[in-house]
C-alpha cells in the first residue's frame, strides 16, 4: 500500500499559489531558517565585520543600521554569510552585498519596480523580481527604501501567495 501524498502547491491563472505551507525547518548547525529540511545553504558562522574587512570606516555601522531596518519589518532572521548578508522571513527576501564604500542592498518583489535608485534588476521566475540599490550613507536608508523592503517582506518573504 502506498503512502498518501501531501497536497502540493498549484499556481493559478493569476500567478498565486494554493496549497499547504510547509513548516519552516531550522538548521541544527547554524540556525538558518529554511523552507525544507536539509536545503543547501551557506552553513557557517560569519559576522558582519567579516563581510566588510577592508571597507572604509563607517561602512560596518551603516550595514548595522540596515540590519536594524530589516529587523523592524517583522519576524525576520538576518544571517551573515561568507560573501553576503541575507534576510529571511519564511524564505529569503532581502539582503546586501558588501562593497568597500558601502553595500548593494537587494530585495525581491512580485512586480517590477522602475525607479532611478534601482541600479540593477534580475528576473528570478514568474513570481520573483530582484531589485538592487546602492547604499553609501545613512540618507540612503530612508522611508522609500523601507517601504520597498516592507513590501518584499509582506509578499515574497512570508509567501503571501501560499494559503
Amino acid at each position: 500500500m502506498s503512502k498518501p501524498r501531501r497536497p502540493r502547491a498549484v499556481t493559478t491563472e493569476s500567478g498565486s499559489t494554493t496549497g499547504r505551507r510547509r513548516p519552516v525547518w531550522t538548521c541544527p548547525k547554524c540556525g538558518a531558517r529554511l523552507i525544507s529540511k536539509n536545503l543547501w545553504h551557506s552553513c557557517g558562522t560569519f559576522t558582519i565585520e567579516d563581510l566588510f574587512t577592508g571597507a572604509r570606516p563607517g561602512v560596518v555601522e551603516l550595514a548595522r543600521a540596515f540590519v536594524g531596518l530589516l529587523q523592524s519589518l517583522g519576524d525576520v532572521q538576518v544571517l551573515s554569510q561568507k560573501t553576503r548578508l541575507v534576510c529571511v522571513a519564511r524564505v529569503r527576501f532581502a539582503g546586501l552585498y558588501p562593497r568597500k564604500t558601502g553595500f548593494r542592498a537587494a530585495f525581491a518583489l512580485r512586480r517590477w519596480l522602475r525607479h532611478p535608485r534601482i541600479v540593477k534588476t534580475a528576473d528570478y521566475g514568474p513570481r520573483w523580481r530582484g531589485h538592487f540599490v546602492d547604499i553609501r550613507s545613512e540618507r540612503d536608508l530612508d522611508d522609500e527604501l523601507r517601504a520597498w523592503l516592507q513590501e518584499s517582506h509582506d509578499t515574497v518573504g512570508i509567501q503571501d501567495d501560499i494559503v
